[in-house]
């Protein structure tokens, strides 16, 4: 009787464990995610042997990814970004989940170290400091478009004096199809868009350090 019972004690809590295991892997499943691909431009040596400590200030109003429309489709939507990087015409590469001022350091990182700059990974007093201001980014959705927008301002500074400055901002949309599929496309490109933009070879001239 005894072994009876442990038979039976044993099925119960295979079953709950299985259970518990299923609703695990169901709600992972169900936890949206943002992926962004930023494709790098060409290569380029025009400011080899330059160096700059890199920093990025979030200064949205508001510190949501998301407007009314795009929160409706992701959810439950905990904040990460899955960032890939794509060097000039290969495919791209995931480096990770960030969350958004992160991710875009490490943009900027890649831009940098693309155009032959390298970046510093402590603050230096001789060498000057990029800093990336965020002043917007945003995703929406509004009558099956997906809109995505983005801002900043890059500031080369040495010795507390902005040397040169760059405001960047601009907007993206695709057509809603099935899923977030063009959400992550429209966010994809805006993030390239705007990190491409910037003009690091007059940024240089223009604070006087070419």
């Amino acid at each position: 009787m005894r072994r009876k019972k442990q038979m039976v004690l044993r099925v119960v809590i295979r079953g709950l464990l299985c259970i518990l295991l299923a609703v695990f892997v169901v709600s992972c499943a169900s936890i949206p995610e943002l992926k962004v691909l930023y494709k790098l431009p060409a290569p380029s040596n025009d400011l080899k042997g330059k160096k700059v400590f890199l920093t990025v200030e979030d200064a949205r109003k508001t510190k949501e990814l998301f407007d009314e429309g795009a929160k409706q489709e992701f959810g439950n939507y905990i904040g990460n970004i899955s960032l890939s990087v794509a060097r000039y015409n290969e495919k791209g590469f995931k480096i990770g989940p960030f969350q958004l001022p992160a991710m875009v350091k490490e943009g900027f990182k890649k831009r940098l170290e693309n155009a032959g700059i390298e970046v510093l990974s402590e603050r230096s007093h001789v060498e000057p400091q990029l800093l990336i201001v965020i002043n917007s980014f945003i995703l929406d959705l509004v009558d099956r478009t997906w809109i995505a927008k983005m801002s900043y301002e890059a500031k080369l500074v040495k010795d507390g004096i902005i040397l040169a400055a760059q405001i960047i901002e601009g907007e993206a949309e695709r057509v809603k199809v099935i899923g977030r599929k063009e959400a992550d496309t429209v966010t994809g490109e805006i993030f390239t868009d705007m990190v491409n933009r910037l003009d690091l070879l007059r940024l240089f001239r223009q604070a006087k350090l070419l």
